[in-house]
């Protein structure tokens, strides 16, 4: 007797298993991801800029403190000098306010013209102008994205668009739950 051949079982191609992805990207994530950076965004950059402009006003304040603190410390010098009598401090002054001195000194440069000199003092006590830093570089130049987040109107656009990307990202997917 002839043995019977055997064949092999038919499988349908439709009950065979699918290949399964190594990872499967939901897009959530990206809403996700891009609705918390407009969000932080709208939120980080004002502060940043309020950061810094703090920080200028303060270094210009400072400046402002140091140039009049200077500016006292001379003063205080001069009266200083004033009350002790110092000898060439009032030979100064008897030569600028009025117009003498000794009969053994005589001036190594005298002015063409007196009258044209000024006698008051304070002039040679006053320290050298205020250098006050310079402002932020951002405000000649802001880019888009600082004017978006900065504008009152349009800052609430992205609040709320940033909003909706986070909740879109985190609604579960469609047909997520039938694939289970």
């Amino acid at each position: 007797m002839a043995m019977p051949t055997v064949h092999a079982p038919h499988i349908a191609a439709s009950s065979r298993p699918r290949p399964r992805p190594l990872f499967r990207l939901d897009a959530g994530w990206l809403f996700l991801i891009a609705g918390l950076a407009v969000v932080s965004a709208t939120i980080l950059i004002p502060a940043s800029l309020d950061l810094s402009e703090s920080r200028w006003q303060k270094d210009k304040a400072l400046a402002i403190e140091r140039h009049r603190q200077t500016r006292l410390e001379r003063y205080g010098q001069y009266l200083a000098a004033v009350q002790r009598g110092d000898d060439d401090l009032m030979l100064s002054l008897m030569a600028t306010q009025l117009n003498m001195s000794p009969a053994a000194r005589v001036p190594l440069m005298p002015p063409e013209d007196p009258r044209a000199v000024s006698a008051s003092p304070f002039p040679g006590l006053e320290p050298e102008p205020i250098d006050l830093p310079e402002r932020p570089a951002w405000e000649s130049n802001p880019s888009l994205l600082v004017r978006l987040t900065t504008n009152d109107r349009h800052r609430l656009w992205m609040l709320a668009s940033g909003a909706v990307c986070i909740l879109i990202g985190v609604l579960p997917a469609i047909g997520a739950a039938g694939r289970r």
